[in-house]
């Protein structure tokens, strides 16, 4: 009786081993395993034809305003503040959005994320989105200037444009530590702000750190277990959505392989899983908004992240332009719907 007991706790105990196996196998999988455009590890090209270096050329310009004109992006008040602050206006005034400034207090301190809203022809609105602080005394140049310069050149990219649903581009406030997740998140405190007025967000897309690119080189650094299935090239572009939003990953990286031949792969994955990049996407996320981070995934591989060293110089404008351009592509499909409507989902 007593050997049979045995024998079958042995079984039990098999069964469950098995079992959390094969769970863990399907959750990896389910995080992990989608198509994966353009080829990785492909040395970089020779040739850079003249849209492309255009879009070079404005981008690190506007990375020298944003970080050697303005320098430190901090809550205290100086004339460089306010230039920022209005140059980020302008920038959306000059390419047909109307401001819809947000102002909002952290423990006395003054913030404002900037806001550019172009209406749509039809229904339900988009957010395109990133923050613009720095972190302590670094110039943040590839972990927040490199979003913002982005953004900066969608918005020129998009002028001539006809969406259905509303377009937000935002410039969010308080995007760095020790706001990150926190109530006090720029982002966190705009999405409250649209849900007590009304309105409803279908759908989000967030860029992070989006400069460095490196063609042909190795050096990813990636945390267990995405080194699994991380490339180890420094050429891609992480697209991030949330466990349960296989769906929103699925349409974009189709909208991406449909703009460009770059490298892209996907993760669904929660943002507080071990590599997971936290950033602007976690209040839209956790709000069940269909949400993705665009992202260099520079964490993985760059040590000047946030540090005094982290300057436009150490950035590749010719590779950060070409993505850009792929990006600006990409979401124009998004959000018209090319590849499976965000929008219908959302409903």
């Amino acid at each position: 009786m007593q050997a049979r007991s045995s024998k079958h706790a042995k079984v039990r105990n098999f069964v469950i081993v098995l079992v959390l196996v094969i769970g863990t196998f399907a959750t990896y999988r389910h995080m992990s395993k989608f198509a994966t455009p353009g080829k990785i590890g492909i040395p970089a090209l020779e040739s850079h034809d003249m849209s492309h270096r255009v879009v070079s050329e404005r981008l690190q310009r506007d990375m020298a305003w944003i970080c050697d004109d303005i320098g430190r992006r901090t809550s205290r008040f100086s004339v460089k503040k306010v230039q920022f602050q209005e140059g980020l206006e302008s920038s959306l005034q000059r390419n047909g959005f109307s401001l819809e400034n947000h102002r909002y207090t952290v423990v006395q301190n003054d913030f404002q994320s900037t806001i550019g809203v172009r209406q749509g022809s039809g229904s339900g609105t988009i957010l395109i989105g990133t923050h613009h602080d720095s972190y302590g005394k670094s110039p943040c140049a590839n972990a927040s200037g490199t979003g913002v310069a982005t953004l900066m050149e969608l918005t020129r990219q998009f002028r001539d444009e006809s969406f259905g649903p509303t377009v937000i581009i935002a410039f969010f406030g308080t995007g760095e530590k020790p706001h990150v997740g926190r109530s006090t998140m720029g982002a966190q405190v705009w999405l409250d702000a649209q849900e007590e007025a009304g309105r409803q967000i279908d759908a989000a897309y967030i860029v992070g750190s989006f400069g460095c690119f490196q063609p042909g080189e190795t050096g990813q650094n990636s945390q267990f277990p995405w080194y699994l299935s991380h490339p180890e090239s420094m050429d891609w572009v992480g697209v991030y959505g949330s466990f349960t939003g296989r769906d929103i990953v699925e349409s974009t990286l189709a909208s991406w392989s449909s703009a460009t031949d770059l490298p892209a792969r996907g993760f669904a994955a929660p943002h507080w899983f071990f590599g997971i990049p936290e950033r602007d996407q976690i209040p839209f996320q956790d709000a069940g908004i269909p949400c993705v981070l665009f992202s260099d995934t520079g964490a993985n591989r760059d040590i000047s992240l946030r540090t005094a060293f982290d300057v436009p110089a150490a950035i590749n404008f010719r590779e950060m332009a070409r993505r850009v351009d792929a990006l600006a592509l990409t979401l124009k499909d998004a959000i018209n719907g090319s590849n499976g409507s965000v929008l219908a989902s959302a409903r």
